[in-house]
């Protein structure tokens, strides 16, 4: 019995009766409700015996589910993924299944009735779209592991090669597997269940059953936990879903697709916080499946997956990557100074004449990286940043006539007053896209401007045709064909100068591009901001992989993650020292060969070598057991936490 503590030491088995009244119910994967130190708490059944080695008499389990929420085979790689993570049992066991729907477990599971043609016409008619865009799925479906540089879907229907991705998955599924597919968002999602509907497969339900299930949160309880046991069941052959369908336990898997996995979404944020590409790894090594990574700009860690060997890169002949793709322009700084005056507003004004000129054959977006208002002021006399008065944080500006507003403490300051020059006019300087939209609207005419963004309201994919579009990143809407011109206001890297950032930003503006015309059919992007030599040029020749697999390069050199693996270790220092006193291989941690020890804010990382990795984890672990055990302190670890900025 594993059982519901957040205490180290209390991770492990735990030996319970079965009454005679749960005998039938009770089986591996249940679960059930105990009494643990005087109250009753959750628990999932590991194992059954007929034999103890407790000498007392056993505590009779309370309750069980009518059903197991987890296979045999499921709680042994949980245990696997727990002792890679530094991690308990339960925290696995938790994020691999959603809460228990006791109504949903009245259904009659046993019941697998598969339509094998049924996945064989929608591979027929998803493999089209696979050979578009130059993708092996042939390979993929037959166990190959492929890290995909992607380009966009030639009909642009939702902005990416959804087609494709699902191909390989039907193939798998019409053999006899199991394929999970993991996507980061709902507009992904929704944009998959299109696609194998049109293919003739149908969205499992309680009530009709059907091909492919789907897991989402905004799916409510019932739903998503009936559409987790049918997967589980295999009663469906094809699953669908967001970073907790990567542990999603099925009946002989034979794919793992996961579509942007550079994506910052699938970094769980629970303990012990597993990625889902590592998932997805592990259990590919543990079924023999094939995996396919996809994404328009791959991580350096899908690199690493292809430098050490376990997975091989794949991409679309180069002439293909320029038809299929847009054309990118970047207007710096020393082409704004060019045109003059002009070239330094916000929208330069030949960005503009040419987004005007391209409203004639379709649609225009204006993409603007901040949200809001006006993120920030200053002294229209002066020029001196408007900080607050009390803790000295930005002042913004929620709407026109809104008053100053401070981004860090949120006191209000109607009243505000230079402290320079005591002036009490203020000037706009980073602009959000509600203030964006409203200049768009003033200098568009008779165009219609629309607003995209989480607190306006995102517009649904394919529901405009014309006019302009302003919107944040992750709001603006695919439209049916593409866009005829995209551009990017302020385009720029994450802010913190972390390690990726350059990458990060080629991401996000790739995925941005994706959604406008081939150049072929006029389709341009214009990033209006200074980017570094490596995001301008992955942006413009369209090697988001290149610029990946250089950064592998110069990371392994450095001995960085993911050429090391990084585990973060915060705790009083008498604690991180005993960590660091611990033994691998004979070796104490802070004199280890194998092991880097970096000063961290509260604490340290460890950059361990991937050979040492997993016996660096297990002393760390072994030492939290003995901390929990005897209270004299907390020890926390992250394993393969991003490195700290200022470490």
């Amino acid at each position: 019995m594993c059982v519901d503590s957040a205490m180290p030491h209390l991770d492990r088995p735990f030996d319970y009766g079965i009454p005679s009244t749960l005998a039938p119910v009770v089986a591996v994967g249940s679960r059930v409700r105990v009494r643990f130190a005087g109250r009753l708490i959750n628990g999932v059944v590991t194992g059954l015996s007929d034999t103890t080695d407790f000498d007392g008499a056993l505590t009779p389990i309370h309750s069980a589910s009518a059903v197991p929420s987890f296979t045999a085979e499921a709680i042994s790689f949980a245990e696997q993924v727990s002792r890679r993570y530094g991690g308990s049992l339960w925290d696995v066991l938790r994020l691999m299944a959603p809460p228990r729907v006791a109504s949903v477990e009245k259904r009659d599971w046993s019941q697998v009735d598969h339509d094998e043609q049924s996945y064989r016409e929608a591979h027929q008619t998803l493999v089209a779209g696979a050979e578009a865009v130059s993708l092996p799925a042939d390979a993929v479906a037959r166990g190959a592991r492929i890290v995909w540089e992607a380009v966009p879907d030639p009909s642009r229907r939702h902005g990416l090669p959804i087609e494709a991705l699902l191909a390989p998955a039907a193939a798998v599924a019409a053999r006899g597997q199991a394929a999970i597919v993991i996507l980061p968002d709902a507009r992904a999602l929704a944009a998959a269940v299109e696609a194998l509907q049109r293919s003739g497969l149908s969205r499992w339900t309680a009530r009709t059953g059907g091909h492919f299930s789907v897991l989402h949160a905004d799916d409510g309880p019932s739903v998503r936990f009936g559409s987790y046991l049918a997967a589980m069941h295999g009663q469906t052959r094809i699953v669908l879903g967001t970073r907790p369908v990567a542990l999603q336990p099925v009946p002989a898997l034979g794919l793992v697709v996961m579509w942007d996995e550079a994506s910052g979404v699938y970094d769980e944020p629970h303990a012990p916080y597993p990625h889902a590409r590592t998932i997805a790894a592990m259990r590919a090594d543990d079924a023999g499946a094939g995996v396919l990574f996809a994404s328009y700009a791959p991580s350096v860690e899908a690199m690493a997956l292809v430098a050490h060997g376990w997975a091989e890169r794949a991409g679309v002949p180069r002439g293909a990557v320029r038809d299929g793709t847009p054309l990118v322009t970047v207007v710096d700084d020393e082409r704004r100074r060019a045109e003059g005056a002009s070239g330094w507003h916000w929208m330069p004004g030949e960005v503009w004449r040419r987004a005007r000129a391209a409203l004639e054959s379709g649609p225009v977006g204006i993409v603007v990286p901040r949200a809001g208002y006006v993120r920030a002021t200053a002294c229209a006399r002066c020029g001196t940043w408007a900080e607050c008065p009390a803790c000295g944080g930005p002042l913004r500006k929620d709407a026109a006539t809104a008053p100053l507003q401070c981004n860090e403490c949120g006191a209000v300051h109607p009243d505000w007053h230079c402290g320079e020059c005591s002036s009490a006019a203020t000037k706009q300087l980073r602009q959000g896209v509600e203030r964006i939209a409203e200049q768009v609207r003033a200098m568009a005419g008779e165009a219609p401007v629309t607003l995209s963004s989480g607190a306006s309201g995102t517009v649904a994919d394919g529901e405009l045709t014309a006019g302009i579009v302003v919107a944040t990143p992750s709001a603006l809407p695919a439209v049916d064909g593409g866009y005829s011109c995209i551009v990017i206001v302020g385009a720029d890297v994450p802010a913190g100068g972390a390690l990726g950032a350059e990458l990060q930003a080629v991401r996000w503006w790739l995925g941005i591009a994706a959604l406008a015309r081939p150049r072929g059919d006029g389709g341009e992007v214009i990033a209006v901001g200074e980017l570094p030599p490596v995001v301008r040029t992955a942006m413009v020749g369209w090697s988001a992989a290149e610029a990946a697999w250089d950064a592998y390069g110069e990371r392994a050199d450095l001995a960085l993650p993911p050429m090391r693996r990084s585990i973060r270790l915060w705790g009083e220092v008498p604690v991180i020292t005993l960590a660091l006193s611990e033994t691998v291989e004979g070796e104490r941690l802070e004199r280890h060969g194998e092991v880097g020890v970096v000063e961290a804010k509260g604490g340290v990382t460890l950059l361990v070598t991937r050979r040492a990795a997993q016996g660096v984890v297990d002393a760390l672990r072994h030492r939290q057991i003995a901390l929990s055990r005897s209270g004299e302190g907390e020890l926390r670890m992250r394993v393969d936490a991003p490195l700290d900025p200022v470490s």
